[in-house]
């Protein structure tokens, strides 16, 4: 009997080890922008404190250009590329960006905070594409 007992003991530790892990140990998928039916932009919203990143994915294609507005700024920062360009990929911490894209295309936009207060604060970013 203390053969089961310890053999379930082990197994419960060994689920929950995984579960823990799983949640907190890998990085997770970067959210895919949609856009409402027959619309062209967006609003992008989070939380984040500290240095905490949110990343998002969106499709473009070749010429057509990319508006980003980021009325908090001060706050927040984000980065912009794909796998072979990337849109000065420092941190950019203006107000509005727009770039007419080079090559049709997914492009990934991470936001972070511009401090690392571990105030949690809420952003929101318009993403327009025409």
């Amino acid at each position: 009997m203390k053969r089961v007992s310890l053999f379930g003991v082990i197994a419960l530790f060994a689920v929950t080890a995984i579960s823990i892990f799983a949640q907190n140990g890998g990085k997770a998928e970067p959210g895919r922008v949609k856009f409402a039916k027959g619309k062209s932009q967006t609003v992008l919203t989070g939380t984040l404190s500290g240095d905490q990143e949110q990343e998002f994915v969106f499709g473009a294609r070749q010429g057509q250009t990319v508006y980003i507005t980021n009325p908090d700024s001060l706050r927040f920062a984000y980065r912009l590329f794909n796998d072979t360009v990337s849109q000065d990929s420092t941190d950019l911490a203006e107000p509005t960006m727009e770039f007419v894209v080079p090559e049709t295309g997914d492009y990934m936009l991470f936001v972070r905070r511009a401090n690392t207060s571990p105030r949690s604060a809420k952003f929101s970013i318009t993403l327009a594409i025409q």
